[in-house]
């Protein structure tokens, strides 16, 4: 208490036209913006929002989506089955793993998948949450427009760590239509 008093009294005591006072009710006022804004929650897409649905986009992860990264080159495949997971990238390499349907944690925003390797690989733990809904023109014909579907796809070592958003690594893939 006794250091808010203190505090108090030299804000008050300030002019605000010199310039290091100035400076430093700028300084408190932005620093406190930032906290407000770097904590504030997001609200994800979920599988049943309006925006995912209109879009003609999966109320599940069955199917193949595509991720094209930075570099040239660097499209990778995700192929989602009933109960297998199939990674490809660009040079052939493909992982592959299996999951048991009752083990799915569904939630609004997100789908969790526990992957068993079926060779050699680590047994993984995936986060699969809506990410984006993007509107495209076709080239053939502008009038006609498409909907392209985005996912977010978290990898994570144990369901554990994914209750604690401590993620390997993330990347985002577009719906192969």
């Amino acid at each position: 208490m006794v250091k808010f008093k203190n505090f108090w009294s030299k804000l008050v005591g300030l002019d605000f036209f010199e310039t290091k006072s100035l400076f430093k009710v700028a300084v408190c006022f932005f620093s406190s913006f930032f906290i407000l804004v770097s904590t504030s929650s997001v609200i994800a897409l979920g599988w049943d929002d309006k925006e995912w649905v209109e879009a003609g986009c999966p109320s599940n992860t069955f199917g193949t989506w595509v991720s094209s990264g930075f570099e040239i080159n660097s499209e990778k495949l995700l192929n989602i089955y009933q109960e297998k997971i199939v990674f490809l990238d660009n040079h052939g390499l493909e992982e592959k793993y299996s999951y048991n349907q009752k083990n799915i944690l569904r939630n609004g925003t997100y789908v969790g998948l526990n992957l068993q390797p079926v060779s050699k690989e680590k047994s993984i733990y995936l986060k699969l949450r809506p990410h984006l809904v993007q509107s495209e023109n076709k080239a053939i014909h502008m009038n006609e427009i498409t909907q392209n579907c985005f996912v977010k796809v978290f990898k994570f070592e144990s369901q554990k760590n994914a209750m604690y958003d401590k993620y390997l690594n993330w990347e985002i893939y577009k719906l192969k239509k």
